[in-house]
């Protein structure tokens, strides 16, 4: 038996085992199972996971065919048999110490749910990069989820239980991770997140996403889960200007998004 198990879902990616992979073996946290579904790839994902899984005894390997995301993060966390989920995509990097503040954290806060964390963004498609900053503090949390996603998804730990009592993550097709963390507020958990730089989420035009998800139907999308959040949660109906402005914002230039996002503190963002 583990406490921890980190999960993991990948499609076709071969071309970022030098990202996830030795990010999370490095971990100064050692005590882990590492679940990895294995969503249906058709490069030579599998084979290269498996090699992984012959050479480290905590990693497991699943091959259940192509489910979709939902239900490919689903499957993994059915399967793990730690207290906590260590959420972690394949194209991201965690810091050495991720796991270990994360866990601490979570061993000290018996009421949080779900922790996350500060982040570097590296958009490839914008040529960006920086440190994004999400509120910390469950009330403030709450209130960003009416404005954007206050979690980087690669980079929470979440309690089991939490993932229990919310039903699991729901099978759509995009945002499900918003959705989730809404159904855990709704069920009682608190949210935070930890004032620190623990990881690195890219952004590029290679990825699934952006292949079969137009940015202009995320968008819409998205506002209507801000919606969701704003009434769930009882936040000030005024706060539904956040949602409204999502259908004009991806008709603004890039240039502009990023004024709009620092200067009406959509998003806390540092240069680097």
């Amino acid at each position: 038996m583990v406490k921890v198990s980190v999960v993991t879902t990948v499609y076709n990616g071969e071309p970022y085992f030098n990202r996830a992979v030795p990010s999370i073996l490095s971990q100064t946290f050692k005590d882990f199972e590492w679940i990895i579904v294995d969503d249906g790839s058709q490069d030579r994902t599998p084979e290269f996971l498996h090699e992984l899984a012959s050479k480290d005894h905590r990693i497991k390997v699943f091959q259940p065919g192509r489910l979709g995301r939902g239900r490919a993060l689903n499957y993994a966390v059915e399967r793990a048999c730690g207290e906590y989920i260590v959420q972690q995509d394949f194209d991201d990097i965690s810091y050495p110490q991720r796991i270990e503040k994360q866990i601490a954290f979570l061993d000290e806060h018996p009421e949080i749910g779900v922790v996350g964390s500060y982040y570097v963004v590296i958009d490839e498609i914008r040529n960006e990069k920086y440190i994004r900053k999400p509120p910390c503090e469950h009330n403030e949390i709450t209130r960003a989820m009416a404005k954007f996603i206050p979690f980087a998804h690669t980079l929470v730990t979440f309690r089991k239980k939490a993932w229990e009592d919310a039903d699991g993550y729901p099978l759509v097709d995009d945002i499900e991770d918003l959705r989730l963390w809404i159904r855990m507020a709704k069920a009682g958990w608190k949210l935070a997140n930890i004032p620190e730089v623990l990881g690195e989420h890219f952004v590029h035009s290679q990825s699934f996403w952006h292949k079969h998800f137009k940015y202009v139907r995320r968008q819409r999308e998205l506002a209507k889960v801000q919606w969701e959040a704003i009434l769930v949660l009882n936040l000030p109906l005024w706060m539904g200007i956040y949602p409204v402005g999502r259908f004009l914002y991806p008709w603004l230039p890039a240039s502009l998004k990023r004024f709009v996002r620092r200067t009406l503190r959509l998003s806390r963002e540092e240069d680097i």
